[in-house]
């Protein structure tokens, strides 16, 4: 293929040599200006060939000819279907499809990319020399791109080699990785006779960063962002952290029946254009196979929620069914009301009358959910007032009845850090031995001074103990927070998540809800104080998740109160719309759980 670039010398260009100014207009690599030197129309002023150690005045009119000049590769023309993605005279960039090499080879002779390209070009008259600046593995699909002529090839390489060619791809991996993560360890190969390579000391340095963007829990699509382009790169590196990329006969297991080739894509290229400058950015859609299996894949959020951690533990989804045992509270004793933001429900107002025994209680509850609901396990939620707050005999036999559904496949437990003493502990582990057992501890705040306004009843220390002395005996813990207490910064409520974060498996973080019944709501209808706005909640409980260790299970963003209860505020009911603006702004300011990216 021909072409030719032009170029008008300016005032300040003046009387510089021809040499200087080729390096300065189109900065030409040394074996590139060797080439054009030994071409007959190579280098040009003004229509005549010239020596680069002339001079060039203002106005000259100087071209170059990097085309082939008639040369071709003589690979085998061999037309097939082409997904061009992108072409002008100096690039194309072509979508390939997997099982397709990209260059000739022993055994692959005619049936590849550039036999495809041969023909398409031959087709159109031209010569066609390949220079495939961006190639993948014969069974990796998406993005190749190649130069059609010398200089395009000098000034993507150039780039490559400068690491300002960005490439996206598209993994298909076993395992539910967190959603971002970077991968830094060395590629080497161990043999020069072998194709497979290792993580070792002794290999290069790279680097890898990854989003998952969905994930069923054992299956995940991950967009993946070499930071640096080193052979199997990719492969070795998902591997290397657990989560292999499926069907990968290299590094993974060929034989899992996901696909017929491994799992990877290159979905996208960005890089500066080599004559214009511009940033030119090239997406290929996913390969039909591998979008099938992303298609039944659930989108991952940017935070660890309960249903993914049930997935992840158990399999599946286990549905929640609220249970009121009938218990009291220490802070409901000789008179007291309890804390302040409590209802006479003890945060149990929905949950069944605790009149009717458990077993119906369950029953009920599985009933109620039914028609949303089928053929699923259960947690037993102990949701009202403080559920260890009585003998270990009247607790075992409430616990024995919830575990002895069969249904029942963990055992969840509200309560206070001050109301779990060590006789509770060892109830607790027994059951923990039959059946996983959670316990929400209720801490709101992690500043004394807010939890004596309360009415908590006890210090930050009392929950450390609490929370160390069940997560010791592998009973993992679940810390209640809210945002919007009278009197609290926003610095302050930052501070009892990142304080919550050292302690616990679980969080759930909720606006603070003024409810009937409590003594903050009679507070409130006498002189209603200030509460956050929705504006204000959302951008707090991002800045929280951005705070929250990446282990940490968010079970809960925003409550859900019983409508006859709430006095304000009255965006809270609005659930649906609370979590739809959470995941926007998240997305907005692209926060991920653990960290800001």
């Amino acid at each position: 293929m021909e072409r030719k670039l032009y170029a008008t010398v300016p005032q300040e260009a003046h009387g510089k040599r021809l040499k200087d100014f080729l390096r300065s207009t189109w900065t030409l690599s040394a074996a590139l200006l060797i080439q054009l030197k030994s071409r007959e129309d190579g280098i040009t002023v003004n229509g005549l060939r010239s020596s680069v150690g002339s001079f060039v005045k203002y106005g000259d009119r100087v071209c170059i000819s990097v085309g082939d000049g008639g040369t071709d590769s003589g690979f085998a023309e061999t037309s097939m279907p082409l997904d061009i993605l992108y072409e002008d005279s100096d690039l194309i960039v072509i979508n390939k499809t997997p099982f397709l090499p990209v260059h000739p080879s022993k055994g692959h002779e005619a049936d590849t990319l550039a036999n495809g390209l041969t023909a398409y070009y031959h087709q159109k008259g031209e010569t066609f020399v390949s220079r495939c600046v961006l190639r993948l593995d014969a069974n990796t699909s998406g993005v190749v791109l190649f130069a059609k002529n010398a200089y395009a090839h000098d000034r993507i390489r150039r780039q490559l080699i400068e690491g300002r060619v960005k490439k996206e791809y598209r993994a298909l991996v076993h395992g539910y990785p967190r959603y971002h993560g970077r991968i830094d360890a060395p590629v080497y190969r161990p043999e020069e006779a072998t194709v497979k390579r290792t993580v070792d000391p002794r290999g290069k340095p790279s680097v890898t960063e990854y989003y998952c963007e969905k994930s069923d829990g054992s299956l995940s699509l991950l967009r993946v962002l070499p930071r640096t382009g080193r052979t199997h790169q990719i492969r070795l590196h998902l591997s290397h952290v657990g989560t292999p990329i499926v069907s990968d006969f290299l590094y993974g297991d060929e034989k899992d029946g996901i696909l017929t080739r491994h799992g990877l894509h290159c979905s996208a290229v960005s890089f500066s254009h080599p004559v214009t400058g511009k940033r030119v950015t090239v997406n290929a859609p996913l390969a039909p196979d591998m979008a099938a299996v992303a298609a039944r894949l659930p989108e991952r959020e940017r935070y660890r929620t309960l249903d993914f951690h049930l997935k992840e533990v158990y399999g599946e989804k286990l549905v929640k069914l609220s249970l009121n045992a009938g218990l009291s509270c220490p802070n409901r004793q000789n008179g007291q009301r309890g804390c302040t933001f409590c209802s006479a429900g003890g945060g149990g107002d929905r949950g069944s009358a605790p009149q009717i025994s458990i077993l119906e209680q369950l029953q009920r509850e599985k009933e109620r959910l039914s028609h949303k609901w089928k053929n699923h396990r259960y947690i037993a939620y102990f949701q009202a007032c403080t559920n260890t707050y009585a003998s270990v005999d009247t607790l075992r036999a409430l616990f024995t009845q919830a575990l002895s559904d069969p249904d029942v496949a963990v055992l969840s437990i509200a309560t206070r850090p001050d109301c779990v003493p060590h006789e509770v502990l060892d109830l607790l582990s027994e059951f923990n031995r039959l059946k996983p057992v959670w316990v929400e501890l209720g801490l709101q705040t992690s500043h004394d001074e807010t939890a004596r306004r309360l009415n908590r009843g006890y210090d930050r220390v009392v929950y450390e103990k609490a929370a160390n002395a069940l997560r010791q005996r592998n009973i993992p813990v679940v810390t209640h927070l809210i945002f919007g207490l009278a009197g609290e910064t926003r610095e302050q409520m930052l501070q009892s998540v990142s304080y919550a974060g050292r302690y616990s498996d679980g969080v759930k973080l909720q606006m603070l809800q003024i409810l009937q019944g409590s003594s903050l709501g009679e507070e409130y209808l006498k002189s209603p104080f200030p509460l956050l706005c929705r504006e204000e909640y959302v951008a707090l409980i991002c800045d929280a998740i951005a705070l929250l260790p990446p282990h940490v299970t968010v079970h809960r963003l925003t409550g859900d109160p019983p409508g006859n209860l709430l006095i304000a505020p009255d965006w809270t009911a609005d659930k649906k719309r609370v979590l739809a603006e959470i995941r926007a702004e998240l997305e907005r300011r692209d926060i991920v759980q653990g960290g800001t990216e």
